[in-house]
C-alpha cells in the first residue's frame, strides 16, 4: 500500500522544491509559500551539494513530473548494496525511470572500484555533508526512496520493493 502525503509543487521553474519527513514512514514535501509555517522543517533540495564522483553538481530537480526517480543510499563495505548492484543497473536500463544513488562516506577510490566491478550504468552521487541522507532522515545503509512522477514519495524502506513497477507507475 502505498504511503502519500502533500504533492510537491509542479511548476519547479518559479517554486522552491522542498522535502522533509514527517515520520519513519512519511515524507511531507510544499512550497513555502503555501505552508509557511512548516518551513523550518524543510530542506531545499536543489541547495543540496550533491556531486558526481568527479566532481561535478548534480541535482534530482530536472527529473521530478517527468519519471519517477528511485534514490538508493548505499555503501561501497555493505552486502545488500552490492547483492542489489545489478537489479538498480536492470531498473536503470527503463527509460522511464531515474536512478540516483547517494554514496556517504567512502572515499572517491572505492567509489570508482565499486562502479568498476558491479559495472554501474546508473547515476552516482556523493553526498559529503549527508544533507541529502538528512532530508530523508536515512536511517542506514542500504535505503531506498521511490517519487513518483507526480512529485510524491511513494517508497521508503531499506531496499527496493519486491513490486516496484506498482510504484513506478
Amino acid at each position: 500500500m502505498r504511503s502519500l502525503t502533500l504533492p510537491i509543487v509542479r511548476n519547479l521553474g518559479l517554486s522552491m522544491l522542498l522535502l522533509s519527513t514527517l515520520s519513519g514512514s512519511r515524507v511531507l514535501a510544499a512550497d513555502a509559500r503555501v505552508r509557511p509555517s512548516v518551513a523550518s522543517e524543510f530542506k531545499q533540495v536543489g541547495d543540496l551539494d550533491l556531486r558526481s564522483p568527479s566532481g561535478e553538481q548534480v541535482s534530482p530537480i530536472p527529473y521530478v513530473t517527468r519519471k519517477p526517480i528511485v534514490v538508493m543510499f548505499w555503501a561501497a563495505w555493505c552486502p545488500i548494496c552490492r547483492a542489489e548492484a545489478p537489479r538498480i543497473n536492470q531498473l536503470n536500463a527503463n527509460p522511464k525511470v531515474k536512478v540516483i544513488a547517494v554514496n556517504e562516506g567512502d572515499t572517491p577510490q572505492q567509489i570508482e572500484a565499486f562502479i568498476a566491478d558491479y559495472k554501474v550504468g546508473y547515476q552516482v552521487v556523493v553526498d559529503p555533508v549527508a544533507d541529502l541522507a538528512k532530508a530523508f532522515k536515512v536511517p542506514g545503509m542500504p535505503y531506498g526512496v521511490i517519487i513518483d512522477r507526480s512529485g510524491l514519495v511513494v517508497y521508503r524502506g531499506y531496499k527496493l520493493p519486491e513490486n516496484i513497477d506498482d510504484y513506478l507507475r
